[in-house]
């Protein structure tokens, strides 16, 4: 009898090791298996201590003798952007923008325009090849640029110039500043320094038109890509404006959209929508056709509550500003896998 369980015990373990295992079994990815994984869940952060970056002595002393700094937590973000192992996050409700330098291990923050000016509702964040950090303002109505010590250097709109910007992005072709200035209806355009070069879209449905448009991204070749919000579609521009393409709608079923908030572009040029009401991000090819979802309303790794910002980085890492879950998630696209 004990031989026989022994070779049952035996028959058992043979069939276990036989059945193929990915290196992505144990992780979060979508599809699940047995499909071939092409998202796959990194890590969730809130705080610097979630990616060790460890507190100084004298900032242990100091949050000792007056309680710790809570806002160093990210609260409420929106807006989210990373380069050289730097993550730029936008927080509206704490009204400042946390930045996490990985390679440095060290955490630091703007929380103010200048002495006597915090902001308001900053919403958009882009670095610069200078390493000048742009953030908008949509309650002030400008973009403010700052070096990496937080000091400003100069602002962008104004009275007459800018009404409520909120997504912003820098074109890699031409080196100028895109702005989604969303209670106007238009995508307008800058040079670095500050100066209007020119602008597209107005109030409607028509193509090139916009309804309340909110977050945008540029792929490597200069395309454009714009959430237009409250006519639940994506549109395509070229880096001069011309339209060249739109997909979505409104609707209950995947691939259709309620509330599209944050929207990026890999380096395959897949388009990838953060939908706020449906809790999950869809991801189409040039076509507007849906290729994947993933995420699910929900607290865990993976999930979402109200996701915001989206952005990619070369590496194809993604960064979702996963609002209501007071988080920044990252994910990965497995470039290559399956195919």
């Amino acid at each position: 009898m004990k031989k026989a369980k022994n070779c049952l015990f035996i028959s058992a373990i043979l069939i276990l090791l036989s059945i193929p295992i990915t290196i992505y079994s144990a992780e979060i990815v979508w599809p699940p298996p047995p499909e071939d994984a092409k998202i796959a869940f990194v890590q969730s952060f809130s705080t610097p201590e979630d990616l060790k970056i460890k507190k100084s002595v004298f900032k242990k002393i100091w949050e000792f003798i007056i309680g710790e700094d809570v806002e160093n937590r990210v609260v409420k973000p929106y807006g989210v952007f990373s380069a050289d192992e730097k993550i730029y996050i936008t927080d509206s409700s704490s009204r400042r923008i946390h930045i996490f330098d990985i390679n440095k291990k060290k955490y630091t923050f703007i929380d103010s325009i200048s002495k006597d000016m915090p902001f308001k509702s900053p919403i958009g964040v882009v670095v610069d090849n200078k390493e000048n950090i742009y953030v908008s303002d949509t309650i002030i109505g400008k973009i403010f640029v700052f070096d990496q010590k937080g000091k400003i250097q100069k602002e962008i709109g104004g009275e007459g110039i800018l009404t409520r910007p909120v997504g912003i992005a820098i074109n890699p072709v031409n080196n100028y500043l895109y702005v989604v200035d969303t209670a106007a209806n238009k995508a307008r355009v800058f040079s670095l320094d500050g100066k209007p070069i020119f602008e597209f879209g107005q109030r409607g449905k028509k193509d090139g038109e916009f309804n309340f448009p909110t977050n945008i991204a540029i792929d490597k070749d200069g395309n454009i890509y714009i959430c237009d919000t409250l006519n639940f579609r994506v549109q395509i521009f070229s880096k001069d404006g011309k339209f060249i393409g739109k997909f979505g709608k409104v609707g209950n079923r995947i691939g259709e959209f309620s509330k599209p908030k944050g929207i990026a572009v890999d380096s395959e040029g897949h388009i990838y929508v953060a939908d706020a009401m449906y809790d999950v991000v869809q991801i189409f090819n040039q076509k507007g056709e849906l290729l994947l979802v993933f995420g699910g309303g929900g607290s865990e790794d993976g999930k979402m509550w109200l996701p915001a910002g989206l952005y990619i980085d070369k590496e194809d890492k993604i960064y979702l500003a996963d609002s209501y879950n007071n988080r920044v998630q990252v994910f990965k696209y497995l470039k290559g896998k399956g195919q």
